[in-house]
């Protein structure tokens, strides 16, 4: 038992700490909502977006806390640089994430079976959903970990565990993570009608974990603030709720889910229909030992959410998080059930058929996993080339800005400005410096997405410069130049190549195919600029 819990974690781990060290910052959200806050509690300076001042107060503290402490011990005990401190962040949610993935393997072996348990293993490790997921500074990864800690509760009848993992999940991460719990709530108040252990915990839980944050987030806003609720009446009671921000297509998160769990999103999409053909017992549609109606019911979550999340018109890739460990698990029951059925049909052994799925799975996840790294890693690794300096240095960003991996890959007397660009929504502003920087309130701040020209830098002040060189002329009235022929104002200090996604073919640029796809990506340089005029 031992032996089998410490292979899990290790091979988990493995893979989560890959993914802190190598994956790129996905999501311009994380940048700006979570890491530049985070750098201002451990630096006294950083980017503040309109969520954070008080005016407004969607985002807490306590869920930045909670990650800044770790980074301050070091910061102090080890004189740990920035970067270092980001990285070292990212380990440790490596290693929370592999301990609660463990901790739901052993549970799912217990309840599911010890072939599904293995199954979802394989399917955890090598998945871009997890790469990206894992070790994301993002309420919507803290809530996933909650919801491994919920389902390992849920299934093991420990109700107190599983409601005060639905409280943190809910308060300290995303407050929309409650919906994981509906089919849980089924159980405990319709089927077991345990109304009063439920709403005693419940309660107590809530105080034990809002009074916290209501105490931390009323005293850096300097004012009564509590986070959660904010969210909620912004997004479902503001007059145009979320969808100023993110509006995709119906099938955004068909596809993306697909780049992120390749054939276990479809054995996913499956499962429904197989548990109900197994339940009713149809052995020449499908064996009768396969997974049905209990197993379906246990799983549940993942097609409320599903269904809740696909008819919003706001979708993003980070929304999906909470619940990627349950895709795997689903892809995994239905995977077990069409192989036995395909099995029977065609007279070749399940464990074949699952050996050559599970080889098909993962030669497509690492395909997916190095095309993310060799076509997006360049904005992670170019700021590394700046020089150390005794005076202020500003780091300018145009059409990039969402590409920033922020400030804490800047030497601290560098500050990150953004010039102007096409983007015509809001930007983050720097908080104002100082002890109570976070209480400030900031007429430049709305949330409506207008833009304000007080976020813009102004150019002939940048020091460097980041640009992708699209291979355009250089046209100074054009509001995004091509800045790296201007060779009388910029130095190219360095450049990395970095995908040029519209001169790309999308599966080339999707999956890393390097015999016959090389020939269909077409790639620019990503430059680190230097004032010419700042030499010497």
């Amino acid at each position: 038992m031992i032996s089998s819990w410490l292979l899990v974690f290790s091979s988990l781990l493995c893979a989560r700490a890959f993914s802190a060290f190598y994956l790129h910052i996905t999501d311009c959200d994380e940048t700006f909502n979570y890491w530049e806050p985070m750098h201002y509690l451990l630096y006294g300076k950083g980017l503040q977006t309109w969520e954070y001042s008080p005016e407004y107060g969607l985002r807490s503290y306590l869920y930045l806390i909670l990650h800044a402490i770790p980074a301050w011990i070091t910061k102090h005990v080890m004189v740990a640089s920035s970067v270092e401190l980001f990285y070292m962040t990212r380990s440790m949610l490596a290693i929370i994430c592999a301990l609660f993935e463990t901790t739901l393997f052993s549970a799912i072996r217990d309840y599911f079976g010890i072939c599904p348990s293995i199954i979802w293993v394989i399917l955890q490790i090598v998945s871009p959903g997890m790469y990206i997921s894992s070790t994301a500074l993002l309420p919507s990864t803290f809530s996933m970990y909650m919801t491994m800690v919920f389902l390992f509760a849920w299934w093991n009848k420990k109700f107190k565990l599983a409601i005060l993992s639905i409280v943190i999940s809910s308060l300290i991460g995303w407050p929309f993570a409650a919906l994981i719990s509906i089919s849980f709530l089924y159980e405990i108040l319709i089927q077991r009608r345990l109304f009063m252990l439920f709403i005693k915990w419940s309660v107590l839980f809530a105080i034990i974990v809002g009074a916290p944050m209501l105490i931390v987030d009323s005293y850096i806003y300097g004012k009564t603030t509590f986070a959660p609720l904010n969210i909620i009446l912004y997004n479902v009671f503001s007059s145009h709720g979320p969808n100023l921000f993110g509006v995709e297509s119906r099938y955004f998160y068909l596809i993306n889910l697909f780049l992120n769990f390749n054939i276990a999103w479809c054995f996913a999409l499956s499962f429904p229909l197989t548990a109900v053909m197994v339940n009713f017992k149809k052995p020449s549609k499908l064996p009768t030992n396969g997974f049905g109606f209990a197993a379906l019911f246990k799983t549940l979550p993942l097609y409320i959410w599903l269904f809740v999340f696909f008819i919003q018109p706001h979708k993003e890739e980070r929304f999906m998080f909470p619940v990627y460990p349950v895709i795997s698990l689903c892809g995994a029951l239905g995977a077990s059930n069409c192989i036995k059925w395909m099995s029977q049909k065609i007279n070749v052994s399940f464990r074949n058929l699952i050996v050559g799925a599970l080889g098909l799975y993962t030669i497509l996840s690492i395909s997916r996993i190095t095309a993310l790294y060799f076509n997006y890693h360049a904005p992670m690794d170019l700021p590394a080339y700046v020089n150390e300096s005794s005076v202020v240095q500003n780091m300018c960003y145009g059409k990039e800005w969402h590409r920033s991996p922020g400030s804490f890959f800047l030497p601290l007397n560098y500050r990150l400005s953004f010039i102007k660009s096409n983007f015509n929504g809001i930007l983050p502003a720097y908080y104002k410096e100082g002890q109570d920087g976070a209480r400030v309130i900031h007429s430049y701040f709305n949330d409506k997405n207008v833009a304000h020209d007080h976020m813009l830098f102004d150019y002939s002040k940048c020091d460097y410069l980041i640009d992708l060189d699209l291979g355009d002329e250089y046209d100074p009235k054009n509001a995004e130049p091509n800045y790296s022929l201007d060779i009388e104002t910029w130095e190219v200090v360095n450049t990395i190549k970095f995908l040029d996604v519209n001169n790309s073919w999308r599966l080339f640029r999707a999956f890393h195919l390097p015999m016959i796809g090389s020939s269909k990506l077409h790639f620019r340089n990503y430059n680190l600029l230097k004032r010419k005029s700042k030499l010497g």
